[in-house]
C-alpha cells in the first residue's frame, strides 16, 4: 500500500512539473479563489431581514419607540428621514403587539388610559383638562385610522360650566390633517370626521367646526358655507359638472360607435346638453263629483184629535206657537231633513328633481381625407346618432353631421420622428446582431480550426509505437517536433519523445549506436 502511494504521489508530481508554469500558477489561482469563497461563505454571518415595524413617524412618536428597542436590545433601523422604523422579521410581529399593548405607537399623548393611575387629591380643573386632553387623544387616533390621513391634530375649545345660561357659550374644535398625496381624501370622508367629533363633543355643533390640512387649505368650515354667495357659487360649479360629465358620457357613446365604423381618429363629436336645475313643487286638489255625506238631520212632526184643529199663531219671529182655532176633526203630519255633504277631494304633491333634460344641440364631423363622405353616409350618420343620443323633436333637439378634412400636420410629424426614432433603433439592433454574429462566426472558425490542428497533431505525434519499434524511428519522429508538444488527452510518457526516452534509457548501447551512425552520415 505504501508503494502504491509513492507511485501514485510521483506520478502526480510528474504531470504537475509537464504543465508548465503557466498552468500550474492559473491552477493555484483558481484553487486559492475557490478556498477564500468557500471561507467567506462559511464565516460569514447570513444577512438579517429587517421590514417595517411603524411608518409615518414624526419625532415624537418615533423616540419612545427607539428608546423602547434600545432597552431591549433589539437592532433597529432608520429610514425615510426617521419616518420609518424597521426591524429584524422575525421579531417584527412580537415587537408590534407589545408596543400596541404599551400605547406605544400612539406616542404623541395618552388617551383615556391617562385615567389608569389614581391620582388623589385632583382638583376638578384638573381632571377636566386631563378630560380633554384624553379626548382629543382619542379623536386623533380614530382619524388618523384612515388611510387619506397621515396624521391629526384635534384641538377642542371646551367651556366652562355657567350657573347662568346667558353666560354659557357652544364649544368649539379645530382640526388639523397631514393628507397621503397617493390616497385622495373624498367628501364624505371630511363630513364624517366633521360629525364624528360633532357627535363626541357635548353640545358641539358641526357649524362650530374648522378642517383643514397641511397646506392650509380649509376643508370644511360651516361660516363660509352658511353665505348665500359661496353656496350659490358651489351649487353652480355641482351644477356644471353634472352638465359636463352628461355631456362627455353622450359624447364618448357617439364618438365610440362611429370610430368603429370609420376608425380611430376618424370622428369628432360635441354635445351640448340644456338642463333645468330649477325645483319645482306642484300640488293639484282634484274634487269629486258626488259629496259624501257628513251629518243628517230628521225633524218629524204629527198630530190626531177630535178637538179643533191646532194652528200656529203669533208672529213670525216665534215659529212654532201653536194656538186654537175653531173647526172639526183633523190630522197634521210635518217631516223635515237636513242632510250636509263634504266635498270629496285629492291632493297630489309634485316635487320635480333638479336636472331635467330641455334640448340637445349634437355636431359631427367626418374626417373625409383622401376620400369624400356622401350624401347617403351623412344621413346614415345622422340616423346612427340619433338614435343613440335618443333625439326627440319636440323637444327642440339637433343634430348636425358634416364631412372635413382633419388637419394631421402634427400627427405626421410625430409618426415621422417615431418612426425614424424606430429606424435608428432598428439599425443599431441589427448592427449588434450583425456584430454578434460576426464575432461568434469567427470565434467557430477557431475553434474549427483548433480541433484541425489538434487532430493533425495527434495523427503526426501519435505513431504506432509496439514490440518492435525501432529506435532510430522513434528519435526521427521526435527530433522533428524540437520542444515537446503535450496535448491535455496525453501523458508525457505517450509522446513519441516520451517514448524515445524511455527506450534510450532501457537500452543505452542501442541508442549510442545509432547517433554514431548519424554523425558517419553528416560526416
Amino acid at each position: 500500500m505504501a508503494g502504491d502511494k509513492g507511485v501514485s504521489l510521483e506520478i502526480v508530481q510528474e504531470r504537475w512539473q509537464a504543465l508548465g508554469k503557466t498552468r500550474q500558477l492559473v491552477i493555484v489561482i483558481i484553487a486559492a479563489a475557490l478556498i477564500v469563497s468557500i471561507l467567506l461563505v462559511v464565516l460569514t454571518p447570513p444577512k438579517t431581514e429587517y421590514v417595517t415595524l411603524y411608518s409615518n413617524l414624526d419625532a415624537a412618536q418615533a423616540s419612545p419607540l427607539v428608546q423602547y428597542l434600545r432597552e431591549r436590545g433589539v437592532e433597529f433601523r432608520l429610514d425615510d428621514f426617521g419616518a420609518t422604523l424597521k426591524v429584524p422579521a422575525n421579531m417584527a410581529d412580537e415587537l408590534r403587539i407589545e408596543m400596541a399593548g404599551k400605547g406605544m405607537p400612539f406616542a404623541q399623548g395618552l388617551g383615556f388610559e391617562i385615567f389608569d393611575e389614581d391620582q388623589f387629591g385632583i382638583t376638578d380643573f384638573e381632571r377636566q383638562v386631563k378630560l380633554q386632553r384624553a379626548l382629543q387623544e382619542e379623536l386623533r387616533r380614530t382619524i388618523t385610522s384612515l388611510d387619506a390621513v397621515m396624521q391629526a391634530r384635534v384641538h377642542l375649545a371646551i367651556p366652562e360650566p355657567r350657573v347662568f345660561m346667558k353666560e354659557r357659550t357652544s364649544p368649539s374644535a379645530a382640526i388639523y390633517l397631514k393628507l397621503n398625496p397617493f390616497v385622495p381624501l373624498k367628501e364624505e370622508q371630511v363630513r364624517g370626521i366633521v360629525f364624528l367629533v360633532a357627535s363626541s363633543v357635548e353640545d358641539l355643533k358641526p357649524e362650530n367646526i374648522v378642517l383643514i390640512d397641511s397646506q392650509g387649505n380649509i376643508l370644511y368650515d360651516a361660516a363660509s358655507s352658511v353665505d348665500p354667495v359661496s353656496a350659490l357659487a358651489d351649487s353652480t360649479l355641482k351644477q356644471l359638472e353634472v352638465k359636463r360629465a352628461f355631456e362627455m358620457e353622450l359624447e364618448r357613446r357617439v364618438q365610440h360607435m362611429l370610430e368603429r365604423v370609420f376608425g380611430p381618429g376618424k370622428v369628432l363629436a360635441l354635445i351640448t346638453a340644456k338642463m333645468d336645475f330649477d325645483v319645482r313643487e306642484t300640488t293639484v286638489i282634484t274634487y269629486d263629483e258626488q259629496g259624501v255625506p257628513r251629518s243628517t238631520q230628521v225633524i218629524e212632526e204629527r198630530f190626531e184629535g177630535t178637538g179643533p184643529v191646532m194652528g200656529e199663531v203669533g208672529e213670525a219671529n216665534y215659529p212654532g206657537y201653536v194656538g186654537v182655532t175653531p173647526g172639526g176633526e183633523s190630522t197634521y203630519e210635518r217631516r223635515e231633513e237636513t242632510v250636509n255633504y263634504e266635498i270629496s277631494e285629492s291632493s297630489e304633491r309634485v316635487v320635480a328633481a333638479p336636472g331635467k333634460l330641455l334640448n340637445l344641440h349634437t355636431s359631427v364631423v367626418v374626417d373625409t381625407g383622401k376620400t369624400t363622405v356622401t350624401e347617403e353616409q351623412i344621413e346614415q350618420v345622422n340616423r346612427l346618432v340619433a338614435s343613440a343620443i335618443g333625439y326627440d323633436a319636440a323637444r327642440g333637439d339637433q343634430i348636425s353631421v358634416q364631412g372635413m378634412s382633419f388637419d394631421t400636420t402634427f400627427v405626421d410629424e410625430m409618426e415621422a420622428a417615431l418612426a425614424g426614432l424606430d429606424l435608428e433603433r432598428r439599425r443599431n439592433e441589427m448592427f449588434q446582431l450583425a456584430v454578434l454574429g460576426a464575432a461568434t462566426l469567427f470565434f467557430l472558425i477557431l475553434m474549427i480550426s483548433a480541433l484541425r490542428r489538434r487532430r493533425r497533431m495527434r495523427e503526426r505525434l501519435l505513431i504506432p509505437a509496439g514490440e518492435g519499434a525501432r529506435l532510430d524511428e522513434l528519435l526521427a519522429a521526435g527530433m522533428a517536433f524540437e520542444e515537446e508538444v503535450v496535448i491535455p488527452d496525453l501523458t508525457p510518457g505517450e509522446t513519441p519523445l516520451g517514448r524515445a526516452r524511455k527506450l534510450v534509457e532501457e537500452n543505452p548501447d542501442v541508442a549510442i549506436f545509432v547517433l554514431r551512425s548519424w554523425m558517419v552520415e553528416e560526416s
